[in-house]
């Protein structure tokens, strides 16, 4: 079984340096960003990107996950490779469809957002991306099936390489501001279409199979519903702080979510990344349901450390990043959106047994049920704290759909996960981040000093709370040693 875990190890840190590539990507426009666009401007962008995600996420009909579902169990490779091709094929239908219906609107969709037609080319581009992003989310799942993901990354490397020369020229170059980041967009997903185009003719046979297609439709119809409640639970806020607080405060939040959400760049998908695909061709293997155990085990340990560093050091990133200091204050929402993603961390594990049986039913239900709490907190807690409301909204709701996932989950297909261990884990990255403030008020040098000292006894508490057996960490120790002397070998 410690093999299997060390390819999940090993497929996740290939998707997080991939990732890591775009969270720098990230970090490298926040300046661009910040220096060339108002808090004003900033919003507006968010809330155009909201509904670029919230689109190829809607009319992607979740296609490339069942195309997953299905391919893993399939032995006929004719039949695989049908199954691609009727994933691209639906999937561009769609695309091409979604933007001859939506563009002749664009100004209708401009004066309803921000009240003024000025920024219809903005919609043009925004729907041009969304098509593009929707087919090339095939050919990327595609590459994760087939366990390439160092060709994975090269893609996502390529990609937004392209998005920031062309975001640098659109933006302080060519002045044209947040069209120009549109635009950017569209093209980079481009991109990824034309680059991936020699795998996907190799591996599809140009035969539309309409049976499992409409089996896959089935999969990924309620799915729909949950992309949609999962966009309203963990992107809606943003319109809600439009509404109440203006949009110069959805550009202050989204900055604090943005540093907060390298967890959700770094470790959250590139764990989804790489270890859906293998979890998909485990399942019904001996020691499956250990191995699901085990896998959560490592993986809380290493959120919990990471969200435990952004919340200690995401005021100092966010003052080096930004030296406008109107944003600043985005600061005090980043611990506490960094633990809700810990918390989402567990969630999704807790939900994947609705995608082994195939009822995703319950995953669209228990986000509906969710996300009308979550808009229901937003409301009242943005109206009595300003955006750092919509923070804790997201935490409480995250912690509902973490326990609703894992109740109904384990009556679905039950897995004997170690939630004793987790739970220690997770206190004890809570607990000293709340010891980092015992010495804030003793200077910045006094106070770096304490928080690295914290961090690094994370792992040594962990390790003296006996959460992990002997065996584990005897095999965890063989991998360092292996790691350290094919290193020496190289050099």
């Amino acid at each position: 079984m410690f093999s299997e875990i060390k390819k999940t190890i090993k497929h996740t840190a290939i998707y997080s340096f991939g990732n890591i590539s775009t969270k720098i990507v990230g970090f490298i426009l926040l300046p661009l960003y910040t220096n060339y666009l108002l808090p004003e401007d900033y919003g507006i962008l968010i809330i155009l990107q909201t509904i670029l995600q919230i689109l190829i996420g809607v009319f992607g009909f979740n296609l490339p996950t069942a195309m997953m579902r299905w391919y893993a169990s399939e032995k006929n490779v004719k039949t695989r490779n049908s199954i691609v091709f009727s994933t691209l094929f639906s999937s561009t239908i769609i695309s091409v469809i979604l933007s001859l219906i939506l563009i002749p609107f664009s100004k209708e969709f401009s004066l309803y957002w921000f009240s003024t037609d000025q920024f219809s080319n903005y919609f043009i581009f925004l729907f041009l991306a969304s098509s593009a992003g929707i087919i090339s989310n095939v050919p990327l799942n595609v590459i994760r099936l087939k366990e390439l993901p160092k060709f994975y990354v090269i893609l996502s490397v390529l990609r937004f390489t392209t998005i920031i020369l062309l975001n640098i020229y659109f933006v302080a170059y060519a002045k044209m501001g947040v069209e120009g980041i549109m635009i950017s967009e569209f093209l980079g997903s481009l991109i990824v279409i034309v680059l991936s185009l020699p795998i996907l003719i190799k591996d599809s046979n140009f035969i539309l199979n309409m049976k499992i297609l409409k089996e896959m439709f089935i999969f990924g119809y309620p799915l729909v519903f949950s992309t949609v409640f999962s966009f309203v639970l963990t992107l809606g806020d943003r319109f809600i702080i439009e509404s109440i607080d203006g949009v110069a405060s959805v550009g202050v939040y989204s900055l604090g979510h943005k540093i907060a959400s390298v967890i959700n760049m770094l470790i959250l998908q590139s764990f989804q990344l790489g270890f859906l695909p293998l979890a998909y061709k485990k399942l019904g293997t001996p020691n499956d349901k250990r191995y699901f155990s085990k896998i959560l085990t490592y993986y809380t340990t290493l959120l919990a450390f990471s969200v435990l560093g952004i919340s200690m050091f995401g005021k100092e990133i966010l003052e080096i990043l930004v030296k406008n200091h109107e944003y600043w204050l985005a600061s005090t929402v980043i611990p506490i959106i960094a633990f809700s993603f810990l918390i989402r961390g567990l969630q999704y594990n807790f939900s994947l047994s609705f995608h082994f049986e195939k009822k995703t039913g319950y995953v669209t239900t228990i986000i509906v049920i969710t996300s009308i709490i979550n808009i229901l907190l937003n409301f009242i807690l943005i109206k009595e704290i300003g955006f750092l409301g919509a923070a804790y909204s997201l935490l409480i709701s995250s912690i509902i759909m973490m326990f609703l996932s894992y109740h109904y989950g384990q009556k679905v297909y039950r897995i004997p996960y170690e939630l004793m261990k987790i739970s220690k884990i997770v206190a004890i990255s809570l607990l000293l981040y709340l010891l980092s403030f015992l010495l804030s008020d003793k200077g910045l040098l006094v106070n770096l000093i304490f928080k690295t000292l914290l961090i690094i006894s994370f792992p040594i508490i962990v390790y003296k709370a006996s959460i992990f057996e002997e065996i584990e960490i005897s095999s965890l120790k063989r991998g360092v040693h292996d790691l350290t002397n094919r290193f020496k070998r190289k050099r």
